[in-house]
């Protein structure tokens, strides 16, 4: 029974995309999805979301708090991301789109959070719930295309 390494190795992995943005978050929860019995898929969604949320809070800790420590091409990106420091709803609406569709990459809304300090708790929340939708589609493709068999 693979069942708990699948899943915890699936959520440590995606863990692991949210700081290292070349590592497919996406891909890893579509094999999972295959692999697992369907009424495991609910709580893969939930463990790797919480996984990639995990460790985008370190990134926007990290912007947030100690914003030296990152590469200069990052500091740029910044430096023309501040012109919306007092734009809240936008910033929160772009943190949900950037963690649902990638669109504009959630890394970069990551580090854009952290500078222009969207509230951490909103963060979470938009980040936990837009990622949760973007595994969910995932997942729902991955055993319609399996089966159909899906909880």
């Amino acid at each position: 029974m693979m069942e708990p390494g699948i899943m915890i190795g699936a959520a440590l992995t995606c863990a692991l995309g949210g700081v290292l943005p070349w590592v497919s978050s996406e891909l890893v929860v579509l094999g999972a999805a295959v692999l697992l019995p369907p009424v495991t898929l609910p709580m893969l969604i939930v463990a790797c979301a919480v996984g990639q949320m995990s460790s985008k809070t370190l990134v926007y800790g990290v912007t947030r708090w100690a914003p030296h420590l990152l590469p200069a091409r990052a500091r740029a990106f910044l430096a023309r991301a501040e012109r919306y420091r007092g734009r809240r709803p936008l910033l929160v609406g772009a943190v949900f789109a950037g963690s649902a569709v990638s669109l504009p990459p959630f890394y970069l809304v990551t580090l854009a959070s952290g500078l222009l300090r969207v509230p951490f708790p909103l963060f979470v929340l938009a980040g936990l719930c837009g990622t949760s939708v973007r595994y969910s589609f995932l997942v729902w493709a991955a055993c319609s295309l399996r089966s159909g068999a899906c909880p």
